[in-house]
């Protein structure tokens, strides 16, 4: 089987903040302002009383390594130990993410927003903004080493060529395994290496490449043609 050449790496050098969101090391004052409108708005979708302590831009918008594809993380952080609820939280809140993100869609100057209610226990890995105090909490640093592009090639190539034949397979319990597998090797990286290391560039490779993307499309349609009845 012939696997794609990446076009698309996980990262791009630039030499400053993406200048769509950033002046001078600070959020521009209308991209502040539409981040807090979408947190709100996020957090009357959920439909639970919970606590807002922060709301923090994360991930590769906080740094000068950024691509085209690359998302705006804006985490929602509180506290889920404060929070009264007859249900699993951690569990609520990323089915209500899944809810909103289909519902709408949308961008900072065309930059997609991605939306994360997160645990006051466990702050980002990398860099990270607080949009309601206007300051950095923790500023997104530069790789410590060269990055290792051979090894981040070499294994996107690998995880490309089973997430091409596990779809093949059509076999629903598969994929899913895959996907937590994935997502596991991804966690554990961003852990033991930060976000600049083999595994979370591995990730962001195949997203930008569309891996992941036909990954979950797949699992979509498989779960959808199981429920359903001709």
């Amino acid at each position: 089987m012939k696997i794609i050449e990446f076009l698309q790496p996980g990262i791009e050098q630039h030499d400053s903040l993406n200048p769509l969101l950033w002046q001078d090391q600070k959020l521009l004052p209308e991209v502040k302002q539409k981040l807090i409108d979408i947190a709100r708005h996020f957090v009357n979708f959920v439909d639970i009383e919970f606590p807002v302590i922060d709301v923090v831009v994360t991930g590769g918008q906080t740094g000068k390594f950024y691509t085209k594809q690359s998302d705006l993380d804006l985490h929602i952080i509180t506290d889920f130990n404060r929070i009264e609820c007859d249900k699993e939280i951690e569990e609520l809140f990323d089915t209500k993410k899944m809810l909103y993100k289909k519902r709408y869609d949308i961008t900072i100057k065309g930059i997609e927003v991605e939306l994360y209610v997160e645990d006051l226990s466990r702050p980002a890995v990398g860099g990270s903004y607080s949009v309601l105090k206007d300051a950095w909490l923790k500023p997104s640093t530069e790789p410590s080493n060269d990055i290792d592009t051979s090894a981040i090639d070499k294994q996107s190539k690998q995880l490309a060529s089973i997430i091409q034949k596990t779809i093949a397979q059509q076999d629903l319990e598969l994929l899913d395994k895959l996907k937590d597998n994935i997502s596991q090797y991804r966690r554990s990286g961003l852990a033991k290496q930060g976000e600049y290391g083999v595994a979370n560039l591995v990730f962001k490779t195949l997203r930008n490449s569309g891996h992941i993307e036909k990954l979950r499309t797949a699992i979509k349609d498989l779960e959808s043609k199981r429920l359903s009845l001709k």
